[in-house]
């Protein structure tokens, strides 16, 4: 069959972008945000200002060079990013690391570094929202809106757990995920509370172990006699697929089925006894045949007449005369 090399490469090329896009820009989410930062996280610079946090959601690394992030999207549909702040390329700490978290600063001042936004979201006559776009401009990637009040509250805005679920559980009751939080968390998770593991949860509710001993005893010994079926069947199947192909062969030949059935081997039963026979000789042949038995010892001795002269290279050769 003759193939067309063409056909893989188009297809390859349209790999290419799923496999981009699966650790793409479009992983990336707002997480928490504070406004009103007056004693919190203060930048390098030492200034407390409005500060939001981006989470990478999937397990991948994530670049977020020149995405942009703005509180201003009504150039949106036109294609104007004039009012959005375009984040620059070259920096590595734009590389998100898997799960990871960045933290960018919003208050206005560009030049002060890569993590400075132009605009400052504390402003009341601003939009309630951040939204973060698409390297191309033409995509909103996360449009993180907040209350008003979160200008004057003392407290952070985001999700409980992180970027996720819409309700969680936390203390054993189930909230909404996305509302004030307890704890500044800038660049890390947002529930920093140490909770307990599923085998401490185990352990609490079956102290000496019984009922989990139970469930891996029946779980093994399940597995067991599910191996020990499917060994029977197989072991079945394999008597009889030889008939099967015999019948199948007999009937593309024009063989009767009654007749191939007879002329089939059955794999259970023993040899016809022609070949035990002609082990059996071969055995008798090899233990009762009379055989000549040697001395086993080697003796070397001169022998008393010597070699015949005509045996003698140095005499039957010519001596070829030298000239002088």
């Amino acid at each position: 069959m003759k193939i067309n090399y063409k056909y893989f490469i188009f297809l390859f090329s349209l790999l290419i972008p799923l496999s981009v896009g699966a650790q793409s820009q479009s992983d990336l989410r707002i997480n928490e945000l504070m406004i009103n930062n007056v004693d919190n996280l203060v930048d390098e610079y030492g200034k407390n200002v409005p500060w939001v946090e981006i989470f990478n959601t999937s397990y991948n690394s994530v670049n977020i060079e020149e995405c942009y992030l703005t509180n201003d999207t009504t150039g949106f549909a036109a294609g104007d990013p004039s009012r959005w702040y375009r984040i620059p390329k070259g920096d590595p700490k734009t590389l998100i690391p898997t799960r990871g978290f960045l933290v960018f600063y919003l208050d206005n001042l560009p030049t002060y570094g890569v993590f400075h936004t132009n605009f400052d979201p504390s402003d009341s006559t601003s939009s309630n929202y951040i939204a973060l776009i698409s390297s191309s401009g033409k995509t909103i990637i996360d449009f993180f809106e907040f209350p008003p009040s979160l200008r004057t509250a003392t407290h952070s805005y985001g999700y409980k757990k992180d970027y996720g679920l819409d309700s969680v559980e936390i203390a054993g009751v189930l909230v909404k995920n996305k509302d004030t939080l307890d704890y500044f968390t800038p660049g890390a998770q947002n529930y920093p509370i140490d909770e307990a593991t599923k085998s401490e949860l185990v352990q609490a509710q079956d102290q000496y172990g019984i009922i989990l001993t139970i469930i891996s005893m029946t779980v093994v010994f399940s597995a067991l006699f599910i191996i020990y079926v499917l060994l029977k069947l197989s072991a079945r199947l394999n008597l009889l697929v030889p008939v099967w192909i015999k019948k199948y062969q007999d009937k593309k030949q024009g063989i009767s089925s009654e007749v191939a059935m007879k002329k089939v081997i059955d794999p259970t039963k023993a040899d016809s006894g022609e070949e035990l026979a002609a082990i059996g000789m071969a055995i008798h042949l090899h233990f009762n045949k009379n055989h000549d038995y040697e001395s086993e010892i080697i003796t070397i001795e001169t022998p008393k007449v010597h070699a015949s002269p005509w045996a003698q290279k140095q005499l039957i050769h010519r001596r070829i005369p030298r000239r002088k």
